[in-house]
C-alpha cells in the first residue's frame, strides 16, 4: 500500500491504491471550485478509505459540500466556532520584491527566540526560491 501520496501539477498514482485521504485547506478547494475534482478522486478510491478534511475555517455551504463526502463525519473544533482566536494579531506588510527577504531575515531575526516560525507562501516554486534564499 501507498503510505504517503502527494499530489503535483495533476500527476497522480493509482487510486485504487488509496486508503488514507487528506485534503488540507479544504474550504479553500470547495471555495475555487475543486468540488468536481475532489467527488472524482473520493469515487475512485477504496471505499475502506478513511478521510480527513482540515480548514481553519468551514463556512455552512462548504461544510454542506464535505458531508457529502464523508461517512459518518466527526468534528473536531478547536476553539468556539466562527471566530477567531483573540491572541493572534495580523499585520501586513508591503515591500517591494527585493526588499521582501530582507524584511523576512529581520523578522525571522525577532521572532526566533520565540520559538518555532512558520512561513506561508501560495506556490511550491516559491517554496523551492524561499529555501535557496535562506
Amino acid at each position: 500500500l501507498i503510505d504517503v501520496l502527494i499530489t503535483s501539477n495533476g500527476k497522480i498514482t493509482n487510486l485504487r491504491r488509496v486508503t488514507f485521504l487528506v485534503l488540507d485547506e479544504a474550504d479553500r478547494m470547495f471555495d475555487m471550485g475543486f468540488e468536481p475534482q475532489i467527488a472524482m478522486v473520493v469515487r475512485n478510491i477504496r471505499a475502506d478509505k478513511q478521510m480527513c478534511l482540515f480548514s481553519a475555517t468551514f463556512p455552512p455551504h462548504v461544510e454542506a459540500l464535505a458531508r457529502a463526502a464523508l461517512h459518518k463525519p466527526i468534528e473536531i473544533c478547536i476553539g468556539q466556532r466562527g471566530n477567531p482566536a483573540k491572541n493572534v494579531i495580523q499585520a501586513v506588510e508591503v515591500h517591494q520584491p527585493k526588499q521582501k527577504i530582507f524584511r523576512l531575515l529581520q523578522l525571522l531575526g525577532e521572532w526566533s527566540e520565540h520559538g518555532q516560525v512558520i512561513i506561508f507562501v501560495s506556490q511550491q516554486q516559491e517554496v523551492d526560491d524561499l529555501f535557496l534564499e535562506l
